[in-house]
């Protein structure tokens, strides 16, 4: 936390693991990362795996009382943010500083990269809820200092946790060192750069009793000083900024908008972000983020003017009437089962329904809805299927799967519905196993177009991933398995030629292009007869 403990080496260095000794109920994991400034592991809980950031204490004259104490206070003003995820512990002892969060597996950074990737509707569920986040925070008296695509976690149904709030980190740093930047918020070592640019100041501000040996490896900022920490207070307008960086990001498949150089000279008029704000298709979006990263602070409204001004524009009106309050419930600790979850989203079907597609049944209204909120819902139901414990919940989800699948797109039923139910087709229980099959049959008769990913799905996935049920040792399964795959082979052959429509009709376009590894359309149509043929061989030894 300043020039005094970065200035100096230390006087040993110690593993992450070594500093569990000194703390009961935690039991070390792995090892996260290292900086110089946190070394970071995740641990073992009785209420589950955690996040433990290590701080080893160089100077004892560091007010780290002082620090720990604020995190304190900042917990108990966020007790109430849903989007938000502060430490929920801090300890001291000689050897460290050690802070404690709920451990969640992705952050925004890595969920962008990770497949299913996001749809334009998901995306624009996690900019609101990015927004959420900061507003909340901010109506609790908190501003976060720190905010990148690393400190938004993503959970496995998309929900947005704000995390690592740094009001122990310096708010203004010297523009002609980057020393400073380094070592509090480069983290990641990505070189990316989303704080406010005028939180960077002349280098003259921070005179320190080691300015006299200053180099590019020394910072200048002095925590142990008391009055240079509160020389600049965190703002409001600093966060929004940071938020529409991170947004922008979101939006670019993950190209950052910043690093450390092209802000700098993007504060001083040098550089404009507009290379890669273009990318951004979405235009309500583009010009959300163009306002937020204003270079002037006073320019950039808060996150609540920001809510509003975006209302039925770049978020629809389903996100502020009904999903944020619907969803914030499954982030309490109510519900912390996966049963649990499943069966409050039956028993409230016909509502949710009601609200995400209205009654409206006409074709252009079943049309959109398989852009509105139905996939966000879609994500919840199937973040909890591989963790259900009972046959009930289990069968309750396949029913779910099966009233919701008409409502959703192609992409959707193929990419992450399909898996599921193959998954289940390999249940312990046969009940199970056996609806599955039903249910993947039906699901599967909704798909009338091939996606350009999935013209292999049938022979190369879905087929075999069923095909050992025909010599299942249950005979409710061996049956179902008989009453659908006739059906399921008839949906398949349809599907195939769809295959080989769109490749010939692909071949036929003057600009098409074919590849080496492409394969001829007759190939892969009579590879996927050959199988059907064998599924029909199957079917005729089971009905002797």
């Amino acid at each position: 936390m300043g020039n005094q403990l970065a200035g100096i080496a230390p006087s040993q260095i110690l593993s992450v693991d070594s500093y569990f000794s000194d703390i009961h109920d935690f039991e070390y994991d792995k090892r996260l990362g290292s900086t110089r400034f946190f070394k970071v592991a995740r641990a073992k809980h009785r209420e589950g795996l955690v996040v433990v950031k290590v701080f080893a204490i160089q100077d004892p004259t560091l007010p780290l009382t002082s620090y720990k104490q604020e995190l304190e206070e900042l917990k108990i003003r966020l007790h109430s943010a849903q989007n938000c995820l502060p430490f929920q512990k801090a300890t001291l002892s000689e050897k460290a500083a050690m802070l404690f969060r709920q451990y969640v597996r992705d952050n925004l950074y890595d969920r962008i990269s990770t497949r299913p990737f996001l749809n334009n509707i998901e995306k624009r569920w996690i900019a609101f809820q990015i927004l959420t986040a900061v507003d909340q925070a901010h109506r609790s008296g908190v501003r976060h200092g720190d905010i990148k695509t690393e400190n938004v976690m993503v959970t496995s149904w998309n929900w947005v946790l704000l995390t690592d709030f740094a009001s122990f980190k310096p708010t203004y740093l010297p523009e002609d060192n980057p020393a400073d930047f380094n070592y509090f918020f480069d983290t990641s070592r990505r070189r990316t750069c989303y704080i406010a640019p005028e939180r960077f100041v002349d280098g003259s501000m921070f005179a320190t009793e080691l300015e006299n040996i200053r180099d590019a490896s020394t910072p200048l900022v002095d925590l142990v000083n008391s009055n240079q920490h509160s020389r600049g207070e965190l703002r409001r307008a600093m966060d929004i900024f940071s938020a529409g960086c991170v947004i922008a990001e979101l939006f670019t498949e993950g190209v950052p908008l910043f690093d450390l150089s092209q802000l700098l000279a993007y504060r001083n008029g040098l550089f404009s972000p507009e290379q890669v704000l273009s990318k951004i298709e979405d235009q309500s979006i583009r010009e959300l983020v163009i306002q937020m990263i204003q270079c002037e602070p006073e320019k950039r409204l808060a996150a609540e003017d920001y809510l509003k001004q975006q209302r039925n524009n770049a978020f629809p009106e389903i996100f502020y009437t009904f999903l944020q309050p619907y969803m914030a419930q499954f982030a309490k600790e109510t519900f912390v089962s996966a049963d649990e979850r499943i069966l409050v989203i039956r028993k409230d079907l016909d509502n949710i329904i009601h609200n995400l597609c209205g009654h409206d049944q006409t074709e252009k209204a079943e049309r959109e809805t398989k852009e509105n909120g139905l996939v966000i819902l879609v994500s919840v139901i199937t973040s909890c299927l591989q963790t259900l414990k009972y046959c009930d919940s289990k069968l309750a989800a396949l029913e779910l799967i099966l009233q919701l699948s008409p409502k959703l797109s192609v992409e959707i039923l193929l990419d992450r519905i399909t898996p599921y139910l193959l998954h289940f087709s390999n249940d312990t229980v046969s009940r199970v196993r056996a609806e599955a099959v039903r249910t993947l049959t039906k699901v599967l008769t909704l798909v009338k177009e091939v996606p350009r990913n999935d013209t292999n799905i049938y022979p190369e996935y879905i087929l075999p991933g069923i095909a050992h049920l025909a010599q299942d040792e249950a005979t409710i399964v061996r049956l179902a398995y008989a009453e659908n795959i006739a059906l399921l082979a008839e949906t398949a052959l349809r599907f195939l030629e769809l295959v080989q429509l769109k490749t010939l009709n692909m071949e036929n376009e003057p600009n098409s292009e074919e590849t080496d590894d492409t394969p001829h359309p007759s190939e892969n149509y009579d590879t996927g007869n050959l199988f059907l043929k064998s599924v029909c061989d199957e079917l005729d030894d089971i009905s002797r």
